[in-house]
């Protein structure tokens, strides 16, 4: 039954992000979504290991693709340990911009591990997004973020790494324009113990 509920919330994790897409983006949430299955793949048969909880740090671009309004991010969350089910962990997190865009947001992670070192992290979440003097992404702006983390796992729990996140609203709440957005940044995580 576990592994049933696992393969259900990955494909729902997969067609959310597909249906969740910025006009000018198809290519791109396709390209999240596909990685995502091939990445839920690999991670079907291998053992789940224990984690502390964390807490990530992020420092990237904003709107760095399709440079309408790019500025610098700062993020961070708390990435919870423990499982909910299958492989998945909870996160919450936020991030501010240089023109003093700001997101508040939870979803959910799972972690495929690749050797001993290499953590790779398909993530969804949802939240509320207020655009300061930065870009509009829309009205109501509850915005879904859909991406990946690639980590290599240091000595005493920390992780450094890259991050690529796409953001949209997806015209779930039939918002008149999606123009979405994505983070590229890099990352630094500390386990909680």
């Amino acid at each position: 039954m576990r592994r049933l509920v696992g393969r259900l919330a990955v494909a729902c994790l997969a067609a959310g992000a597909t249906t969740a897409h910025a006009d000018y983006s198809d290519y791109e949430v396709q390209t999240l979504a596909a990685l995502t299955v091939l990445i839920a793949a690999t991670a079907i048969r291998t053992p789940t290991p224990s984690e502390p909880d964390y807490l990530a740090f992020e420092v990237g671009r904003f709107d760095v693709l399709k440079n309408v309004q790019p500025s610098t991010s700062f993020g961070a969350e708390y990435r919870f340990g423990k499982l909910l089910d299958w492989k998945f962990r909870p996160f919450v997190g936020a991030f501010v911009t240089t023109d003093h865009s700001f997101y508040g947001y939870g979803g959910i992670r799972f972690s495929a591990y690749w050797g001993e070192r290499l953590v790779v992290t398909p993530s969804l979440a949802f939240g509320g997004y207020s655009p300061g003097d930065g870009k509009s992404l829309g009205n109501p702006a509850v915005i879904g973020r859909f991406g990946l983390d690639l980590e290599y796992r240091l000595d005493n729990d920390m992780r450094v790494g890259v991050a690529y996140h796409h953001m949209s609203n997806g015209k779930i709440l039939l918002q008149d324009t999606n123009p979405g957005t994505e983070i590229i940044g890099v990352t630094f995580s500390i386990g909680l113990h």
